[in-house]
């Protein structure tokens, strides 16, 4: 599997997509509470999400030692893609080595995925799906692949109850369960669930912990294996994600047993422009004909995405710099002097998002290693 995924839902979308059936409240289907990760980090919805980001992972309440299990059995918290092991000396961002995929065939022997399973921190990657290149006569192709989405009844109603719970207010949770039931047919957008080993970095100097995570990767199954020879470990039901995380009831010699192949997968081919991680249009997980000419790239466009890296936050912008913010009137206002032609014509490039680059850009690995080869 490469290391590039897609998750463009918000919060509050993320969690309704992840209800599930209590097995503790009787009260029908529940929410998972939302907990943002300690340290100021933060998700943002991406279109293409590359390694070192923050994105939404799943895992047992049971992991905050009795702080949330009244409350809620499962928790959604965003954490960090590529696993920093809990030992690691030194800089976080700097591991030294690829954790950003787990391979299954290894992961109870090798200590950086061991350890973590060991303790039981299981936990599922959400998404709406990934990305993979598919090489053929030097080229390389994108496609999306993700979950088959369906219309499906589902019982509820949009009477929600808002449980008020003696909690620390500095956690920021957001709890909601079901209060009556109703059929009613629904088409939400159904997530990729993945499974993953996460595991959690102290700093020395006692400040915020880092937690992060890694995607299992399996063989891949024949639906998937014309594109690439691996996958990530799919969860396909409710019933896998339940003995996948719920690590105190479910050992993990048993667990694994989910940790397989799977055909539940739908995957079409994508731009090529997407290739490069700073391209965040919603184009990227659209359908292309591979049979159509592609339309010329914008030169502009193409330097632009050719140029070094600059600092980036999670929504991929570009931090300013000291000049810049010195040549600003106000931090959130752009200064009325004159703008160059260049930074118009991209603004205009970007808003129309559907013209689709050549294969220039298409070089995922320029700035990140993202095959588990």
């Amino acid at each position: 599997m490469c290391g590039r995924t897609a998750c463009a839902l918000e919060p509050d979308d993320i969690c309704k997509s992840c209800s599930f059936k209590s097995k503790t409240t009787g009260k029908g289907r529940q929410q998972p509470v939302w907990r943002d990760p300690p340290g100021g980090q933060k998700y943002y919805p991406s279109y293409n999400v590359a390694p070192g980001s923050h994105t939404p992972v799943l895992i047992s309440s049971q992991h905050y030692q009795g702080e949330l299990d009244t409350i809620t059995e499962r928790v959604i918290q965003p954490m960090r893609w590529g696993l920093v092991p809990s030992w690691h000396k030194g800089d976080p961002t700097n591991v030294g080595y690829e954790t950003n995929n787990c391979r299954a065939e290894g992961m109870l022997e090798k200590k950086t995925y061991k350890v973590p399973l060991e303790k039981g921190r299981r936990c599922v990657v959400l998404a709406d799906g990934f990305y993979e290149w598919k090489r053929d006569q030097g080229k390389k192709q994108p496609y999306f692949i993700y979950s088959p989405q369906e219309t499906w009844i589902k019982k509820e109603n949009s009477d929600l109850e808002v449980k008020n719970e003696s909690i620390d207010p500095d956690q920021n949770f957001n709890v909601k369960e079901v209060k009556h039931e109703e059929e009613t047919e629904v088409t939400e957008r159904k997530l990729l669930m993945m499974a993953g080993v996460f595991d959690v970095w102290h700093p020395p100097d006692n400040s915020a912990p880092v937690y992060s995570y890694s995607v299992i990767t399996v063989e891949s199954s024949p639906v998937m294996s014309w594109i690439h020879h691996r996958m990530p470990a799919i969860l396909t039901n409710d019933a896998e994600i339940d003995e996948w995380i719920n690590f105190a009831e479910v050992p993990l010699r048993g667990a694994v047993q989910n940790i397989r192949p799977t055909l539940s997968l739908q995957m079409h081919p994508v731009t090529t422009a997407m290739g490069n991680s700073r391209y965040k249009s919603p184009d990227c997980v659209q359908p292309v004909d591979l049979k159509k000419p592609k339309a010329p790239v914008n030169s502009l466009m193409k330097n632009w995405l050719s140029q070094p890296k600059k600092e980036q936050n999670d929504h991929g912008l570009s931090s300013p710099t000291k000049s810049q913010t010195k040549s600003n009137s106000s931090p959130m206002r752009p200064s009325p002097t004159k703008q160059s032609k260049s930074s118009n014509l991209m603004m205009n490039w970007l808003q129309k998002g559907n013209r689709e680059p050549d294969e220039d850009n298409d070089s995922p690995a320029k700035k990140i290693k993202t095959c588990d080869d």
